[in-house]
């Protein structure tokens, strides 16, 4: 999931009248996406140990995304939001589990 994709979707929700939690959750998941994105970037060329730790830290930002979108998420699109997010969650997941490989 890019960050362009991230934004729009916390957008949405954000316009769809999410509560103020919500709106908490959504900057906080953004935020720790952001970082974990950049962590990952720059772990590309790094040994393996920290390249799977950046890889672990990018999976659990996207799952905390997921659950906020499922909880916040009222736009008509919900189910396409949460489809695009459970793809990208899948996608780190499979390279996580190629670059935690001993």
């Amino acid at each position: 999931m890019t960050r362009i994709t991230l934004a729009c979707l916390i957008t949405l929700c954000w316009t769809a009248g999410a509560s103020a939690a919500c709106r908490d959750d959504l900057v906080k998941a953004d935020q720790d996406f952001a970082r974990s994105r950049s962590s990952l970037n720059a772990a590309a060329n790094a040994a393996s140990a920290a390249k799977c730790a950046a890889y672990r830290r990018h999976v659990a930002s996207l799952g905390q995304v997921s659950k906020v979108f499922a909880r916040c998420d009222t736009s008509a699109n919900k189910a396409k939001n949460a489809a695009q997010t459970k793809a990208a969650l899948g996608d780190f997941t499979r390279q996580m589990n190629d670059a935690c490989k001993k």
